[in-house]
């Protein structure tokens, strides 16, 4: 099993966009009749509608897993890492039209489920929410269909034939600066039926996980002393990583360059990322960030144990990139990504 998460570099807060709202619907019904699991390719839709004039930059939508997916009588329960949501399509009008495909909002195209952790649909939109209309308050709106998939396993012979569970999924909008703009609640059913096939060995099971305060990394560069020396910052036992076979992490950057809202732009390799971890049988590879991806880190199984790792982001001492650049604030999105060795 592949595990990604992505992990958001915000640099400010505080604005609220009142132009747009946030609505969604599902189509909540799944029946696992097969040890492959099951998809349902219309689980769920988020639609951002407004009307008049308006232009709405990185936005983001994020799935939270508020409880666990308990069965109906309460004795069983399904990981929320077996559960899945899938970009499918998008839809809707605005002017000039058409609205943004999902490679244009870059979107992963795989977000597995955390219980009580938020995960991001849509990390940082490159594409705005954007409307000029010809007409006063002309219509605007933007749906996005998602996929939901219990994913297959041996695991699923542990449930009696015909239990339902249930899964409550927070769905929340935020604009650039992490104000919400919407928020809705969806529970899915989730129903196992009699299984057939012979059941499989299940695939490597790696969880990577982000520490709250770690999931908005913040560089900051506030005196003449910070262009000479470089700035850095450390996040201490960040990423959190359980695996039971040997893994390798990778990071990328899902945009090419730090941007701002003003237009202006900073080479995304101008940062520099390191792991550390006092863990034994680990390996850390220090990096300049990069869109292409990038070995950060490998590790032997960790035998049921929880692995943490420090994250620092630096940049070097009397960069003329920094020095040059103007005063702004500056965003990317990171994705990191666990596999097997």
């Amino acid at each position: 099993m592949i595990k990604i998460i992505t992990v958001l570099v915000l640099l400010l807060s505080q604005y609220c966009y009142s132009q747009i709202s946030y609505y969604s619907w599902v189509n909540s019904y799944i029946q696992i009749n097969s040890y492959d699991g099951n998809t349902n390719p219309d689980a769920y839709t988020a639609m951002m509608s407004g009307n008049g004039n308006f232009n709405i930059p990185s936005w983001r939508l994020s799935a939270k897993l508020k409880q666990p997916i308990k069965s109906t009588d309460g004795n069983y329960t399904i990981p929320g890492n077996k559960i899945s949501l899938h970009p499918v399509a998008s839809s809707g009008q605005g002017e000039p039209g058409p609205v943004p495909t999902i490679p244009q909002i870059g979107m992963p195209l795989n977000v597995i489920l955390q219980e009580g952790q938020e995960v991001f649909l849509v990390p940082n939109s490159n594409a705005p929410l954007y409307n000029q209309p010809s007409q006063p308050n002309g219509y605007y709106n933007l749906q996005i269909k998602f996929s939901l998939t219990v994913m297959g396993g041996a695991y699923l012979g542990s449930y009696p034939a015909w239990m339902k569970f249930y899964a409550p999924v927070e769905f929340t909008m935020y604009d650039k600066y992490n104000n919400v703009i919407g928020k809705m609640t969806h529970n899915f059913e989730i129903q196992i039926g009699t299984l057939s096939g012979t059941p499989p060995v299940d695939p490597p099971q790696m969880s990577l996980t982000f520490a709250p305060n770690a999931q908005n990394a913040l560089l900051e560069f506030k005196s003449m002393e910070d262009y000479t020396n470089g700035v850095s910052v450390t996040y201490n036992n960040a990423l959190m990583v359980k695996s039971n076979t040997n893994y390798q992490i990778k990071l990328k950057s899902l945009q090419s360059q730090f941007t701002s809202s003003y237009g202006n732009t900073i080479p995304i390799d101008a940062v520099k990322l390191a792991l550390s971890s006092a863990t034994v049988n680990t390996n850390v590879y220090p990096i300049s960030l990069s869109a292409t991806s990038q070995l950060v880190a490998k590790g032997n199984a960790t035998q049921g144990n929880m692995i943490y790792y420090d994250v620092k982001y630096s940049t070097i001492h009397n960069d003329e990139i920094f020095i040059n650049a103007k005063s702004d604030d500056y965003t990317a999105t990171l994705q990191y990504e666990i596999t097997p060795q």
